[in-house]
Protein backbone atom coordinates (compact mmCIF):
# COMPACT_ATOMS: atom_id res chain seq x y z
CA UNK A 1 0.00 0.00 0.00
CA UNK A 2 3.15 2.52 0.82
CA UNK A 3 4.43 2.06 -2.86
CA UNK A 4 1.26 3.37 -4.48
CA UNK A 5 0.68 6.74 -2.71
CA UNK A 6 4.65 7.26 -2.54
CA UNK A 7 3.92 6.80 -6.21
CA UNK A 8 1.36 9.57 -6.86
CA UNK A 9 4.42 11.92 -5.54
CA UNK A 10 7.20 10.84 -7.23
CA UNK A 11 8.30 13.27 -10.63
CA UNK A 12 6.33 15.81 -9.43
CA UNK A 13 7.60 19.80 -8.75
CA UNK A 14 8.01 21.73 -5.25
CA UNK A 15 5.54 24.81 -6.40
CA UNK A 16 5.63 26.61 -3.06
CA UNK A 17 7.40 26.10 0.31
CA UNK A 18 5.16 28.08 3.21
CA UNK A 19 4.67 28.43 6.41
CA UNK A 20 0.90 28.31 7.81
CA UNK A 21 -0.24 29.30 11.03
CA UNK A 22 -0.31 25.82 12.91
CA UNK A 23 1.52 23.86 10.32
CA UNK A 24 5.36 24.99 10.52
CA UNK A 25 6.19 23.65 7.06
CA UNK A 26 4.45 23.24 4.07
CA UNK A 27 5.47 21.75 0.67
CA UNK A 28 3.53 22.46 -2.28
CA UNK A 29 3.47 19.69 -4.96
CA UNK A 30 2.40 20.52 -8.63
CA UNK A 31 -1.11 18.21 -9.30
CA UNK A 32 -2.41 19.57 -6.02
CA UNK A 33 -0.37 17.58 -3.71
CA UNK A 34 1.02 18.85 -0.40
CA UNK A 35 3.47 18.02 2.08
CA UNK A 36 2.36 19.32 5.76
CA UNK A 37 5.17 19.00 8.58
CA UNK A 38 4.36 19.73 11.81
CA UNK A 39 8.00 17.96 13.79
CA UNK A 40 11.40 18.59 13.02
CA UNK A 41 12.51 18.69 9.24
CA UNK A 42 16.15 18.54 8.04
CA UNK A 43 18.14 19.43 4.24
CA UNK A 44 20.95 17.61 3.64
CA UNK A 45 22.61 19.07 0.67
CA UNK A 46 24.43 16.76 -1.38
CA UNK A 47 24.20 14.32 1.60
CA UNK A 48 25.36 17.00 4.56
CA UNK A 49 23.36 18.56 7.04
CA UNK A 50 22.80 22.53 5.54
CA UNK A 51 19.36 23.48 7.62
CA UNK A 52 16.77 22.40 10.29
CA UNK A 53 13.71 23.75 11.39
CA UNK A 54 15.70 24.46 14.88
CA UNK A 55 17.83 26.80 12.97
CA UNK A 56 14.85 29.04 12.50
CA UNK A 57 16.02 32.83 14.15
CA UNK A 58 19.58 31.61 14.71
CA UNK A 59 22.84 33.92 13.95
CA UNK A 60 25.47 31.69 13.50
CA UNK A 61 28.08 34.17 12.83
CA UNK A 62 25.90 35.28 10.09
CA UNK A 63 24.40 38.93 9.71
CA UNK A 64 20.98 38.25 9.48
CA UNK A 65 19.60 35.51 11.32
CA UNK A 66 18.55 32.35 9.66
CA UNK A 67 14.84 32.56 7.93
CA UNK A 68 14.14 28.43 7.85
CA UNK A 69 11.37 28.30 5.20
CA UNK A 70 12.45 30.87 3.19
CA UNK A 71 15.77 29.13 2.86
CA UNK A 72 14.39 25.71 2.18
CA UNK A 73 11.97 27.31 -0.16
CA UNK A 74 15.16 28.54 -2.50
CA UNK A 75 16.83 25.30 -2.08
CA UNK A 76 13.70 23.26 -3.50
CA UNK A 77 11.53 25.36 -5.68
CA UNK A 78 11.11 24.21 -9.37
CA UNK A 79 13.29 20.96 -8.10
CA UNK A 80 11.42 17.08 -8.89
CA UNK A 81 10.80 14.76 -6.38
CA UNK A 82 12.62 11.81 -7.26
CA UNK A 83 11.97 9.39 -4.50
CA UNK A 84 10.00 8.92 -1.09
CA UNK A 85 10.88 6.84 1.58
CA UNK A 86 9.25 5.85 4.98
CA UNK A 87 11.11 4.70 7.93
CA UNK A 88 9.55 1.35 9.39
CA UNK A 89 9.27 2.20 13.14
CA UNK A 90 9.58 5.43 13.23
CA UNK A 91 7.32 7.08 10.54
CA UNK A 92 10.68 9.30 9.31
CA UNK A 93 9.66 10.65 6.04
CA UNK A 94 12.43 11.25 3.50
CA UNK A 95 12.30 12.91 0.12
CA UNK A 96 14.65 13.21 -2.01
CA UNK A 97 15.01 16.22 -4.65
CA UNK A 98 18.25 15.34 -6.75
CA UNK A 99 21.10 16.93 -4.73
CA UNK A 100 18.81 17.97 -1.94
CA UNK A 101 16.95 16.18 0.44
CA UNK A 102 14.64 16.61 3.07
CA UNK A 103 14.13 14.80 5.62
CA UNK A 104 10.91 14.77 8.14
CA UNK A 105 12.08 13.36 12.01
CA UNK A 106 9.05 11.79 14.13
CA UNK A 107 9.90 13.55 17.19
CA UNK A 108 7.03 12.19 19.16
CA UNK A 109 5.02 9.25 19.94
CA UNK A 110 2.06 10.57 20.24
CA UNK A 111 1.67 13.31 17.61
CA UNK A 112 1.82 13.24 14.10
CA UNK A 113 4.83 14.15 12.09
CA UNK A 114 3.78 14.97 8.76
CA UNK A 115 0.92 14.37 6.52
CA UNK A 116 0.63 14.34 2.71
CA UNK A 117 -2.36 15.54 0.90
CA UNK A 118 -3.43 14.85 -2.46
CA UNK A 119 -6.02 16.65 -5.09
CA UNK A 120 -9.21 14.56 -3.31
CA UNK A 121 -7.85 14.64 0.14
CA UNK A 122 -5.62 12.86 2.64
CA UNK A 123 -3.23 10.06 1.34
CA UNK A 124 -0.87 9.20 4.32
CA UNK A 125 -0.35 10.29 7.98
CA UNK A 126 2.49 10.37 9.81
CA UNK A 127 1.32 9.13 12.90
CA UNK A 128 2.86 9.22 17.08
CA UNK A 129 4.65 6.39 17.96
CA UNK A 130 5.74 5.28 14.02
CA UNK A 131 2.66 4.33 12.33
CA UNK A 132 1.33 5.22 8.98
CA UNK A 133 -2.52 5.51 7.87
CA UNK A 134 -2.95 5.41 3.83
CA UNK A 135 -6.43 6.08 2.27
CA UNK A 136 -7.18 5.71 -1.08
Amino acid sequence: MEDSWTSQLTGRTVDAVEQWEGCPCVIKLSGGYRVQIESLWRLLSSGTLALTSRDEGQLFGRKEPVHAISELSNKLLGHTLTAVQVSRGTADLTLNFGGQTLQVVSDSSGYEAWQVEGPIGTVAVGQGGGNVAVWG
